[in-house]
C-alpha cells in the first residue's frame, strides 16, 4: 500500500522540480506552483506586479492596492489528470483588505499496482486543500504595501477503503514598494514559513514544507508606456535559485495585454555560459519542467462591474504536454 501513495506523493512532487540534489524531499509541493493566468505567463514573476486579488497565491501585499471588493477564481492544469484551482473574495475594509480563499490540487483516479508492477483492480486519488486568509494594507501615500497570509493546508490519500492524510499550518509575509506612479515596482515575499503537524507515516513525517524567499522588480520603460519588464529571483528549500525573467505588453490601453516569460534556475545558467564556451555538456537537461510561457488577458467594464479574464499556457522542458491556466478577477 505504501507504494502506491508514494507513487502518488512523488509523482506531485517531480512537477515542481527536478534534477537538484533535495528534488522529493519537501511535502505539499502544490503551495508553490502559482495557479492564476497572469502570473504563469510571465514565468512565475509576480513579486513587484500590481497583481490585485492574484497576490494571494504569490505576494499577498499586492493585494492591498485592491480599491474595490474582489471576486477571484481560476484553473490550472499541470499534467495529466493533476489540476486545480484558487478561488477567494477580496474585501476592501477601512482596516485593510481581507481575503479569504480555498486553494485545491488532485491527481484525478490512478489505478493501483503492486510491488511486482500489477494492476490490483483498486483506484487511489490524491487531493491536496488549502484554506487561506490574507490582510494586506498600502501606507505613506501608496508608496509602501505589507501583507499576510495564515493557511491550513490538508493531504488525503485514499486507495481502495484505505486512507492516509497529512496537514499542517504557514504563513506567508510580503511587501511592494512602489514608486514614479507606479512605474517602478520592487517587491519580496517569505513564503510557507510553518509546519506539517500530521504527517503520513515514517520518513515522510521528517520531511519540511518548501519554504523559502522571494523578491522581484518591475518597471515601465519610460518611452515604452506600454511595455512592463518583470524579474524575480527564488530560493526555494529542495530547489535552487530561479531567475524569471518575463513582460506585459498592453495592445489596447486597459484592455487586452500580451505577456510571456522564461523561468531557469541559476545551474541552467551556469550550462548556458559553459556552451558559450564550447564546453557543452551533453548528459545535462533543464533543472525544472517549466521553460517558456505565454498568455493573454482581457479586461472590461459593464454596470459599474470590472472583469479581468486571463489565459496562459506554460511549455515544458520534458515531455509533458503544455499546461493550461485560466483566471478571473471580477471587482464590483
Amino acid at each position: 500500500m505504501r507504494r502506491i501513495c508514494t507513487i502518488i506523493i512523488t509523482a506531485l512532487i517531480s512537477a515542481a522540480s527536478a534534477q537538484h540534489d533535495g528534488a522529493g524531499t519537501t511535502v505539499f509541493p502544490f503551495l508553490n506552483m502559482g495557479y492564476d493566468a497572469r502570473t504563469m505567463a510571465m514565468a512565475g514573476a509576480a513579486m513587484a506586479m500590481p497583481n490585485d486579488a492574484y497576490g494571494i497565491l504569490s505576494n499577498p501585499a499586492a493585494t492591498g492596492y485592491a480599491a474595490r471588493n474582489q471576486v477571484v477564481a481560476g484553473y490550472r492544469q499541470i499534467i495529466m489528470d493533476v489540476w486545480g484551482g484558487p478561488i477567494g473574495i477580496a474585501l476592501n475594509t477601512k482596516k485593510g483588505v481581507f481575503t479569504p480563499h480555498l486553494l485545491t490540487l488532485t491527481s484525478g483516479m490512478m489505478e493501483e499496482i503492486d510491488e511486482n508492477n500489477n494492476l490490483t483492480g483498486r483506484r487511489a486519488r490524491s487531493n491536496y486543500t488549502a484554506f487561506g486568509v490574507s490582510w494586506a494594507n498600502h501606507f505613506h501615500d501608496k508608496k509602501v504595501a505589507a501583507g499576510a497570509t495564515a493557511k491550513a493546508f490538508y493531504h488525503h490519500i485514499g486507495v481502495g477503503i484505505e486512507t492516509y492524510s497529512a496537514d499542517g499550518f504557514a504563513f506567508d509575509l510580503g511587501m511592494q514598494y512602489r514608486t514614479n506612479n507606479n512605474r517602478l515596482i520592487y517587491g519580496a515575499a517569505l513564503r510557507n514559513l510553518g509546519f506539517v503537524r500530521s504527517g503520513y507515516w515514517g520518513e515522510w513525517d521528517e520531511y519540511e514544507l518548501p519554504y523559502g524567499a522571494e523578491a522581484g522588480i518591475s518597471y515601465v520603460p519610460k518611452h515604452i508606456k506600454n511595455l512592463r519588464l518583470a524579474l524575480d529571483v527564488n530560493k526555494y528549500n529542495g530547489d535552487y535559485m530561479n531567475l524569471e525573467p518575463a513582460f506585459e505588453y498592453t495592445i489596447i490601453a486597459n484592455t487586452l495585454f500580451l505577456r510571456g516569460g522564461y523561468g531557469f534556475s541559476s545551474v541552467d545558467f551556469g550550462k548556458l555560459t559553459e556552451v558559450f564556451k564550447g564546453d557543452r555538456d551533453e548528459e545535462y537537461s533543464k533543472s525544472g519542467i517549466n521553460t517558456f510561457s505565454l498568455g493573454l488577458g482581457v479586461a472590461g467594464s459593464m454596470d459599474e462591474v470590472d472583469v479581468k479574464l486571463d489565459a496562459a499556457i506554460q511549455f515544458y522542458s520534458d515531455t509533458y504536454t503544455p499546461g493550461v491556466v485560466v483566471s478571473l478577477i471580477v471587482a464590483f
